[in-house]
């Protein structure tokens, strides 16, 4: 069947041009807030008591996650624009979804910033009284030296600006989108390949920083040059992960069977599977340089990175997370037929989000704790099944009244005809 053909076919076939039903907003405005703002509420009651600020970096911890699969998305649309590829204009509408999810984000940042402003240093300790101050008793020369930077009036404008610049991004490729689906020619996509480039470069650019402010300065006496691509590697990883599932979730509700084909899913395996070789190898040069150099002021972020205190060697949590993340992924989406079968990628795809978790577990939850690396516990799986809540609310509060899939775009009936070589 030719692409215009089948492009005809699919136009006048009501069950699978389909739109997000406006209910959904009520299912995000009644149980999703409800139960994920009740688990926040209430882990954050329950912690009260800690001797250690564990509620809040169980906090940061979801919310630099929540925040990465935002990230992914924009960076999903922004590349099939920038590149062209007409494969994914079916799945392009569920990154725009995803992508806006990045303002709601920025909302779920606000309790951390009001803190910081409050002068509190129990997550951040470059932000504790005095340690910045010349006679003061915990004054430390060295965060002294970074007080141009680190400060929480900097702090928190800069990751308002970030916030600002990816939800301008998003909405602005997702506003354009959605007019293209009402739009008799192709103008609302015309400027899109031109502004992608921009985007590109300041999505770069801005994930860059942003992940050095959110996680690297957790401990501000340690760096890494390439900490940013690190993030930037999970937060890919999270999206075509995400992307699996869902795929899973509307086919086995019927919907989109015949809109996302094998062929389709085939390439998100693909990307999955890409990505999480890409996190590793990033993941182990930063590992490797350090390991190799053995200088005390780098080596000090791995040394507290272990399961217990006492372990030796190379810590048991740093080789599991090679392990689990890298290695055991690798060899499931090698094969072909894995990344073709709905329900198996979408396992892989569960599998891949909880690893990308417990990546972001394991740079901020050393943090605290005195300074090792535990066993996650009841506030960091409520907390982030609390925010995953409001998260997924979030999301169908966007997409409600949306068509699924850009109608109206140019290059439709050639991604409805995709097929691998």
């Amino acid at each position: 069947m030719s692409q215009t053909s089948l492009y005809d076919t699919w136009i006048n076939d009501t069950s699978e041009r389909r739109k997000a039903s406006p209910d959904l907003r009520r299912i995000a405005f009644g149980p999703l807030f409800g139960i994920g703002a009740l688990l926040l509420v209430g882990m954050w009651l329950y912690s009260r008591g800690d001797p250690m600020p564990r509620f809040w970096h169980a906090y940061l911890i979801a919310v630099t996650y929540f925040s990465s699969i935002s990230l992914g998305g924009l960076f999903f649309v922004v590349v099939l624009h920038l590149t062209g590829a007409k494969w994914g204009v079916v799945l392009r509408r569920l990154g725009e979804i995803v992508s806006m999810g990045i303002g709601f984000c920025g909302l779920l940042w606000i309790p951390i910033w009001a803190s910081l402003l409050g002068g509190d240093g129990s997550l951040y300790p470059w932000n504790t009284p005095g340690v910045m101050t010349l006679g003061a008793e915990n004054y430390d020369s060295l965060l002294a030296g970074k007080v141009a930077f680190l400060n929480a009036p900097f702090f928190v404008g800069r990751g308002i600006f970030y916030f600002l610049l990816w939800f301008g991004m998003a909405r602005y490729f997702f506003k354009r989108s959605v007019s293209q689906d009402h739009a008799s020619g192709n103008g609302p996509m015309e400027p899109l390949r031109w502004w992608s480039g921009p985007a590109m470069l300041f999505f770069a650019l801005s994930i860059n920083f942003a992940s050095m402010d959110w996680l690297m300065t957790l401990r501000p006496t340690w760096y890494s040059t390439i900490f940013g691509v690190y993030y930037f590697a999970g937060s890919a990883v999270a999206i075509f992960a995400l992307f699996a599932v869902l795929v899973w979730r509307m086919q086995s509700r019927g919907v989109l069977t015949r809109t996302i084909t094998v062929e389709h899913r085939h390439d998100i395996g693909k990307l999955l599977f890409g990505f999480t070789f890409f996190w590793g190898y990033i993941a182990f040069s930063q590992f490797l340089l350090i390991w190799y150099a053995s200088i005390p002021e780098e080596m000090q972020w791995y040394a507290v990175r272990r399961i217990t205190p006492s372990s030796t060697g190379i810590s048991f949590a740093t080789a599991m997370l090679f392990i689990f993340h890298l290695i055991l992924p690798f060899l499931g989406l090698l094969s072909r037929h894995v990344r073709r079968q709905r329900g198996i990628l979408a396992g892989w795809g569960v599998y891949m989000l909880v690893m990308h978790w417990f990546d972001l577990y394991y740079i901020i939850a050393p943090e605290t704790a005195g300074g090792s690396l535990q066993w996650p516990g009841l506030p960091e799986i409520a907390v982030v099944l609390g925010m995953g809540a409001l998260y997924a609310g979030a999301l169908l509060w966007i997409a409600a009244g949306h068509w699924l899939v850009p109608v109206r775009d140019p290059w439709l009936a050639e991604s409805l005809a995709f097929e691998n070589i």
